[in-house]
C-alpha cells in the first residue's frame, strides 16, 4: 500500500485571538501529562452525492479555521511548564493519496498501516512540547473516493472528553448543523486546580518513561453484545458479595486486566509477580461543579486497583470488585483534598498501593474507555463513520495500554504490549474463545 502527501499547509484561526486570551493557562493535571499525541482515525466511505476530494478538504479546512477560533488555545504554542501562547500558529493540515479501495482497507482492518494514515507518530514521547503544534490532521483520498481523517492532539491539553468536544464542534460547523453548539469551558479547570510553579514531578516522569519505552504493537480485539453479556454473568457469578451487576466496562477490563497479565507472567518466567490494574477516569462527574462535559483540560485521575496473584484460575468477578472498591473511594472531598495540597498526588491517600510493592515488579496494565465520548457519531456532512480507529503498527510506545470503545454490535479493546507479550496473548486465543463460550470473539 503507497500513501502520498500530496499538500501541507497550516490552518489558523478564522479570526485573531484578542490580548486578553493570548495566555492560556494550564492546571495542575495537564502539567501531569506525558508530552505525546493521541490519535484518532475516522473512516468515511464515498457516498453518493459526495462532493470530490478537493471540495471536501476545503471545505473541512475552511471550518477548522472556524472551529480554531472558538478553541483558541489549540492554535497556540506551549511556551512554559504552566501557560500556553495563544500565538494563532495554527494546526497542520495535510492531504494524502492512498493507492487502495477503502473496502479492502478496511476487510479485515490492516492495523499495520494504521500510522502511516496519522499526521505523525502516535504515542511517542516528546521532552520538550515546545514547539510542537497542539493538533495535527491528515486527510487520507483513498482510490475509491472514501476518505479517512486521521488526527492526534497533544495531551498537553486534551484529554478524550475535550477532544470529543473540539472534533464535535469542528463536524458540526463543517456539516452546517444548526444544533446550538456548547462553549468550551477554558477557565475551571485552571482555576480549580492551579498549576505548580515548579515541576520536578512531571520532569521525572517524562524522563523516566521517555527512557524505558520498549518495542510494541497494537492488536483489536472484538466483542459482540452477546459475548459482553456473557462475560457479565460470568463475572456476576465468581462475586457472590455483590448483588449489583457489572458494567460492560467493568467485565471487559476485569477480563484483559487478566489476560494482559497472563501474558506478561508467561513471557517472565515469574508467577509470583503482583498485577496493578491503572484506571484512567474522567474526574468530571464525580467532581461536579465548577466541572462539567465542556471543561476542557486534562481532567484525569488514575485509579490503581492492585492484585496480589493473579492466574487462570482468577475469577473475573474477583477482580472486578478489587476495581469496584478503588472506585468507591473517589469523591469531590478527595479532590478538595488535592486542591489544598497537591503535593499528596503521590502520597498513600491518593495511590494506595502496598508500601515497598515497587520492589517486586509489579505487572501494570492502563485501561481508558472510550465509550460514551461519541467519536463514532462524527458527521462532518457526508455521514457518520464507517469504522474509528486508534492506532497500529509496531512503534516505540509505552507497553500494557488498554483503550476500550464501544461500537454498534458491541466493544472493541484496543491492546498495546510488548511484542514478545502480545504474541503469547495471541497464542493464548484458543483460551480465551473456551473462557466466552461465543466463538464471537475475534482478534482482527
Amino acid at each position: 500500500m503507497e500513501i502520498k502527501i500530496t499538500s501541507r499547509e497550516t490552518i489558523k484561526p478564522f479570526l485573531p485571538t484578542s490580548d486578553e486570551h493570548k495566555f492560556f493557562q494550564l492546571c495542575l493535571f495537564d502539567q501531569l501529562q506525558l508530552i505525546t499525541y493521541l490519535p484518532t482515525l475516522l473512516f468515511y466511505p464515498k457516498k453518493e452525492g459526495l462532493q470530490e476530494p478537493y471540495h471536501v478538504c476545503a471545505q473541512l479546512k475552511k471550518s477548522l479555521s472556524e472551529t480554531l477560533t472558538i478553541f483558541y488555545p489549540l492554535a497556540g504554542r506551549r511556551k512554559s511548564h504552566t501557560f500556553i501562547t495563544c500565538n494563532d500558529e495554527g494546526v497542520l493540515f495535510l492531504e494524502a493519496k492512498v493507492n487502495l479501495n477503502m473496502v479492502e482497507f478496511l476487510t479485515p482492518p490492516k492495523l499495520e498501516f494504521l500510522n502511516k494514515l496519522l499526521p505523525c507518530e502516535p504515542n511517542k514521547v516528546h521532552l520538550n512540547g515546545e514547539a510542537l503544534p497542539q493538533v495535527l490532521v491528515q486527510v487520507n483520498i483513498f482510490s475509491c473516493g472514501g476518505i479517512a481523517i486521521g488526527t492526534c492532539n497533544l495531551h498537553t491539553l486534551l484529554d478524550g472528553c475535550s477532544g470529543s468536544l473540539f472534533y464535535s464542534t469542528w463536524a458540526a460547523i463543517c456539516s452546517g448543523s444548526r444544533q446550538e453548539r456548547p462553549h468550551p469551558d477554558f477557565y475551571s479547570a485552571s482555576s480549580f486546580f492551579p498549576p505548580l510553579n515548579h515541576l520536578s514531578l512531571h520532569d521525572h516522569v517524562a524522563h523516566e518513561d521517555s527512557q524505558t519505552q520498549k518495542k510494541c504493537t497494537t492488536r483489536r480485539f472484538v466483542f459482540n453484545a452477546e459475548s459482553i453479556n456473557t462475560l457479565r454473568a460470568e463475572a456476576k457469578d465468581d462475586d457472590g458479595e455483590s448483588s449489583k451487576s457489572p458494567t460492560r466496562y467493568e467485565a471487559l477490563a476485569a477480563f484483559i486486566w487478566k489476560h494482559m497479565t497472563l501474558a506478561c507472567k508467561t513471557e517472565s518466567r515469574d508467577s509470583t509477580r503482583p498485577s496493578v490494574a491503572i484506571h484512567i477516569v474522567d474526574m468530571r462527574r464525580r467532581m461536579g461543579e465548577p466541572f462539567s462535559k465542556y471543561t476542557i483540560g486534562n481532567i484525569l485521575w488514575p485509579v490503581m486497583a492492585f492484585c496480589e496473584t493473579v492466574n487462570a484460575n482468577t475469577g473475573i468477578g474477583y477482580l472486578v470488585s478489587i476495581a469496584r472498591e478503588k472506585f468507591g473511594k473517589l469523591s469531590r472531598e478527595l479532590y478538595l483534598r488535592v486542591k489544598s495540597d497537591p503535593n499528596i498526588l503521590g502520597s498513600n491517600q491518593c495511590v494506595n498501593l502496598p508500601q515497598g510493592i515497587e520492589t517486586r515488579s509489579p505487572i501494570p496494565v492502563v485501561l481508558t474507555s472510550w465509550c460514551g465520548l461519541n467519536f463514532n457519531e462524527l458527521d462532518f456532512g457526508w455521514g457518520k463513520p464507517l469504522w474509528v480507529g486508534v492506532r497500529g503498527g509496531d512503534q516505540e510506545t509505552l507497553p500494557n495500554v488498554a483503550v476500550i470503545i464501544e461500537t454498534d454490535a458491541g466493544m472493541e479493546a484496543w491492546l498495546t504490549m510488548e511484542m514478545q507479550h502480545i504474541v503469547i496473548l495471541e497464542k493464548d486465543m484458543e483460551f480465551l474463545r473456551l473462557a466466552l463460550p461465543n466463538p464471537s470473539v475475534s482478534n482482527i
